[in-house]
Order: C-alpha cells, then structure tokens, then sequence
C-alpha cells in the first residue's frame, strides 16, 4: 500500500446533494519515498496538500476516529489519458494515484478501489466527519 483514498460526507459542491450520502467528498493521501503521507485535497478546485504523517503512522485508523472512510490502494504506473479527466475530487484522486478506471463519483471511484460487489449502500456514521 502506498496510498490511501478517503471519502466523506462533507462537500461545499453545489451538486454534492445529489451525490449518495456518505461519499460525498474524496482525498487522497500517497507515502513518499522517505515513508511520509503526503495528503491532496481538491476541495472546490483548489489543491491543498500536506504533510499528514511520518514513518510508521496509521493515517488509516487516524482519520477512522474522526469518520472518515480509509480505502488503502496501490498506485497505478500509467497515468489516464488527461483530457478525459474530470475537474473534481475524484479526478484529481485518480490523476494523483494514477488510477485507471472510468468512476465520476466517490461512491463509483470507492466501488473501484473496493473491488466489492456487496459494497454498502452508504457509509452511514461512518463517513460523517469533517476534515481537520
């Protein structure tokens, strides 16, 4: 694993109520080659990133306790073609992690990375809380 891909319900889109409740919002979070997470956020189309954590630290269970939904990935080797990568949170999460797959949504992008047909309907409670 050398990224992580978070997603919650929290959005300042215009067009986030129509999104299913629970994966509103993704980011990602990718280990450099020194061992540190480095966090991109592209809340409403300005990049944030961040040094999130150091060697050894679990990002995961971290941001589990603040209600954000973890996925681990591995990064992808060949980038999408980028004319057809959409402006959005999940765009850049696919562009950052070089993921190959045709999701819009952080609920289809989630599908994806999950690889899980009997995946939830929604992350409920789980996927509540707020970025700090």
């Amino acid at each position: 694993m050398d990224g992580i891909i978070f997603f919650s319900n929290e959005s300042d889109h215009p067009l986030a109520r129509f999104l299913k409740p629970g994966f509103r919002h993704c980011w990602c979070a990718v280990m450099d080659d020194r061992g540190y997470w480095v966090s991109v956020d592209g809340r409403m189309g300005v990049p944030e990133i961040r040094t999130e954590a150091g060697p050894g630290a679990d990002l995961i269970a971290h941001y589990a306790k603040q209600g954000f939904l973890g996925v681990p990935v591995k990064r992808g080797t060949k980038p999408g073609f980028a004319p057809l990568v959409v402006n959005s949170c999940v765009g850049l999460v696919k562009s950052v992690l070089a993921l190959r797959c045709r999701a819009l949504t952080p609920y289809q992008l989630f599908r994806f990375v999950s690889k899980d047909e009997q995946a939830p309907q929604t992350a409920g409670s789980v996927v509540t809380g707020a970025r700090a």
